[in-house]
């Protein structure tokens, strides 16, 4: 997420909202593969936090996001609907957590990185909220936006162009509540970008397995607005299979 300027990546935004569902079709998970997914999660614990540096915390941040801009891009353009112009910025909230809103705007927790085991857990999470504003997620789920602070203040700035980890980095900033097919759909073509960008998808999966163990929850309900640990790991299981086959290339549409 590391000043205050965005990274201009290439494709204009659609300014048409359309319904809260994907946009593209993705694999169905049976109760078999969440129930694999569901025990991986149990059998084990959340991995210790880091403690890392500043400088290490914003390094980790601007390698990620320097390798996934031209792959994100292209992510975008192929998709054609959405803003393709981030901002990325860090807070000083140490939750495993991050956010999309605003126009291209993203915001990662300090906490990604320093409970994130590798560069590809990081460049994971990066990838997701950049498909939320690709697929045109937050434009269409504005009208469930809450209002909410993006989690502390930090002293300083960072020295690069595209985050920013500095006081009053993520204040004021509207949360969106996206759908579950939403969030199934970012999880999917963050795992396209991250394929293009030579990311190792089962390193980044880990990201995956710590969130679930995070939560309490093994069951999606009606209202819920993320899937449940084991069903978005069981998806992202089948996603990475199909990525695997097509070599990177993007789902039919819906």
């Amino acid at each position: 997420m590391l000043n205050r300027r965005s990274l201009v990546l290439g494709a204009p935004a659609c300014l048409l909202c359309g319904c809260s569902g994907a946009l593209h079709r993705l694999p169905a998970v049976d109760a078999g593969q969440m129930g694999l997914a569901a025990a991986e999660i149990g059998g084990g614990a959340m991995p210790p936090r880091r403690i890392l540096t500043e400088r290490e915390v914003l390094g980790t941040l601007e390698a990620a996001r320097d390798r996934l801009q031209g792959p994100a891009a292209g992510v975008c353009r192929e998709i054609g609907t959405g803003v393709c112009t981030w901002q990325v910025r860090a807070v000083r909230d140490r939750t495993p957590n991050a956010y999309a809103t605003g126009d291209g705007l993203i915001v990662i927790h300090r906490g990604v990185v320093e409970y994130a085991q590798s560069e590809d857990e990081v460049a994971f999470v990066i990838a997701h909220e950049m498909a939320h504003h690709a697929a045109n997620h937050v434009r269409q789920s504005r009208r469930n936006t809450t209002t909410g602070a993006g989690g502390g203040t930090y002293a300083r700035a960072a020295t690069r162009d595209a985050t920013t980890l500095g006081a009053r980095a993520g204040a004021g900033l509207g949360r969106i509540s996206f759908s579950k097919e939403q969030e199934r759909e970012a999880d999917y073509l963050a795992a396209v970008t991250l394929h293009r960008a030579g990311y190792d998808l089962s390193k980044a999966r880990n990201f995956l397995v710590t969130l679930g163990r995070a939560s309490s929850r093994r069951e999606t309900g009606l209202l819920d607005t993320h899937p449940a640990g084991p069903e978005r790991l069981a998806a992202w299981d089948r996603a990475v299979a199909e990525i695997g086959v097509s070599k990177g290339r993007l789902p039919s549409r819906a």
